[in-house]
């Protein structure tokens, strides 16, 4: 025992773990207080250690009262926090002993057992809790009352009336909170009463909204224009969250019209200009809710900015969605930004009214506005625009093409395939490519043919729209005209379509993607790797094996993902083998992608103490998954000596510590 505590007074943090953990299974008084001296050391391993012995050998009762005495040592945090732990551990077995305890002078140790019986929220310890709201110590009296709070306890409510009624403003406050947080409708008037003392103010109105009792509006709304702007902020939030709770919309908005008068919307428009973004957020959504057409303005020059773009969008929806044909004056501006803006409104709220000024945006000037309306219109389902979407298959910018696209592929139940079919032929190579595109996105199963055959256009962009198109519709005859663009002139067609067969399958797709592993590109190779993974096929282990000593190292990290991905002894060890490359890349992708494989803990500790941080890192995430005996131990040590702050911040996270 003395050579022990010796060893716990050495500088070696190794040696005083070791010495703490030769405590272990003596299960002799003697150890307690050695155990107790390691729960203040400055490492985190050794009080751990010391805490793990003390609960798994010796009854609660022959160390507790040393857990308690570390609360006093004034110059240790680290002992105070793991007594605080290690108390919180036991559970409620260590009520009785805090209890007693709580009748030291020491007032921080006082707070500190207050705190450890909130966490335990054991119902033996109220009656203390609720002497403890009254205790000399204003530290002692708010943290008794903020942990009333998380008890929920409805018998405190009334010990937590009493204290906001007291007038000590320091208890007061967590008092509101607390009254908040249980819920009682009891607290309702007492909180409207406090709502007088303007300190008061902000957590009784906190409380309020968490209550949510409509007729309290009438108290709350006044504070909107209150003298103060942090009382005036939290009366908006405190209004929004009624509505977050499901008081409905148009009572909210009719009481702050009835209460403040024209005075609402004044007081809105300026919150939304707020510098407080949750200040804005709350107001922006009020100005819908309040469906007034003065909001318009003030919320198209919010939507500028895109932090707050999609709440502006919401709350005009709220507003057009009764009243559609207002919004249509807002298309009158030479803002383009704005022109788009409205367009995305009202694709959200879709009415019929919108058509003709939608399809006159068909031909604006601005790119992103055609873009845009064409959605919008599509969703209105009128096949009247059918033609002027056709027309933008060819338009001058790719963004409006695509989204004519979408917009017809809407609408397809109006599109005739044999017309469409018949446009692939078009000497319009721009054309083409997007009515692949389209044929595709309809899933149109008697184009296949077709499409086939344009795999054979001179255009690349064309062919690669057929690529596109036959991945998506992925029958068996689409398989095999996808495996002859296997061998296209173009590296970027072969590397889409290895990737989009990959995702397929079928029936001789392994074989093609095989023979394009020896394609001269070193992208093409890549992507037949990661296709072969996708296959999941154990047939393919052997080609990928071979992969591994290819010239290029995105080809290898590739493959190596690929037999990840496919699982299997073989696959695992031609894995292993990359391990010791000479390439830090090779190497930690060889790490992580053993990660689905079983036993291979012990070939990924030695790279724990790798001189590279990110192969460190990659090892620390792999193990952590099985983060227990040896390997947390191993992980532990690294923690003690690990210099680099991200991979300590990587094993911290793994521990949890």
């Amino acid at each position: 025992m003395q050579e022990l505590a010796r060893q716990l007074n050495d500088n070696n943090i190794e040696t005083r773990r070791e010495a703490v953990a030769k405590l272990k299974g003596i299960k002799d008084e003697s150890c307690i207080p050695l155990l107790l001296k390691g729960m203040g050391d400055v490492s985190w391993r050794v009080r751990k250690t010391a805490v793990d012995i003390l609960f798994d050998e010796y009854p609660v009762e022959k160390y507790i009262e040393g857990l308690i005495q570390l609360l006093y040592i004034e110059d240790n945090a680290g002992a105070r926090n793991s007594a605080i732990e290690a108390l919180i551990r036991l559970g409620r077995k260590a009520t009785v002993f805090l209890i007693e305890a709580f009748k030291t002078p020491n007032k921080d140790v006082r707070k500190f057992i207050i705190d450890v019986l909130g966490e335990l929220k054991d119902s033996r310890s109220l009656p203390l809790m609720l002497d403890a709201i009254r205790d000399e110590d204003e530290n002692v009296r708010a943290t008794a009352v903020e942990h009333l709070g998380k008890v929920g306890e409805p018998s405190v409510v009334d010990a937590l009336i009493e204290i906001l009624e007291s007038g000590d403003l320091w208890t007061a406050y967590p008092a509101a909170d607390a009254l908040g947080r249980i819920g009682d409708r009891k607290a309702v008037p007492h909180l409207l009463s406090a709502l007088q003392k303007k300190p008061l103010r902000e957590p009784v109105l906190k409380a309020l909204g968490h209550l949510t009792e409509p007729f309290t509006l009438e108290y709350i709304i006044p504070l909107m224009n209150d003298t103060s702007k942090n009382i005036q902020e939290q009366a908006l939030k405190t209004v929004e969250k009624f509505y977050h709770n499901g008081v409905n919309a148009e009572l909210i908005t009719g009481e702050m019209k009835r209460i403040l008068g024209d005075k609402a919307m004044e007081a809105l428009i300026t919150h939304a200009w707020s510098n407080k973004r949750e200040v804005r957020m709350s107001a922006i959504l009020m100005l819908g809710l309040m469906k007034d057409e003065a909001a318009y303005g003030p919320l198209l020059d919010i939507s500028h900015e895109e932090e707050f773009a999609e709440d502006v969008k919401k709350a005009l929806v709220f507003i057009g969605i009764d009243k559609p044909e207002s919004l249509l004056k807002l298309f009158d501006t030479d803002n383009p930004h704005q022109r788009r803006f409205i367009c995305e409104v009202t694709e959200k709220i879709a009415s019929p009214v919108y058509y003709d000024i939608l399809e006159g945006m068909l031909d604006d000037e601005d790119g992103h506005v055609r873009s845009i309306a064409a959605l919008s219109i599509s969703k209105l389902n009128d096949m009247r625009v059918l033609g002027k979407l056709k027309s933008l298959l060819t338009d001058q910018y790719e963004d409006v093409q695509e989204a004519a696209v979408e917009a017809l592929s809407n609408l397809n139940e109006g599109l005739k395939t044999d017309e469409l079919i018949g446009m692939l032929r078009s000497a319009n190579a721009v054309l083409r490519k997007n009515i692949a595109r389209l044929l595709g996105r309809m899933k149109a199963v008697g184009a296949v043919k077709d499409l086939g055959f344009t795999l054979k256009d001179d255009n690349i962009k064309v062919r690669k729209a057929v690529v596109e198109a036959l991945s998506s519709i992925g029958t068996e005859e689409a398989v095999k005209y996808l495996a002859h663009a296997l061998t296209d002139e173009d590296p970027d067609i072969r590397i889409s379509t290895a990737l989009s067969l990959g995702g397929i399958g079928g029936e001789g797709v392994l074989d093609s993607l095989t023979i394009l592993t020896a394609d001269p590109d070193n992208f093409v190779r890549a992507a037949a790797a990661r296709a072969l993974g996708m296959l999941k096929d154990g047939m393919a282990v052997k080609t990928l094996t071979g992969l591994l000593r290819d010239t290029s190292g995105f080809v290898v990290t590739t493959s190596i993902e690929a037999l990840g991905a496919i699982g299997g002894d073989d696959a695992r060890n031609s894995i292993t083998g990359m391990l010791n490359s000479g390439d830090a890349e090779v190497k930690r992708t060889a790490i992580i992608s053993l990660s689905s494989f079983d036993d291979i803990e012990p070939r990924l500790i030695p790279f724990l103490k790798d001189p590279d941080w990110a192969t460190r890192i990659a090892a620390v995430r792999v193990l952590g998954r099985r983060a227990e005996g040896n390997i947390r131990i191993e992980l532990e040590k690294l923690l003690d000596t690990e210099e680099d702050p991200t991979v300590k911040k990587a094993v911290e996270e793994t521990l949890r510590v």
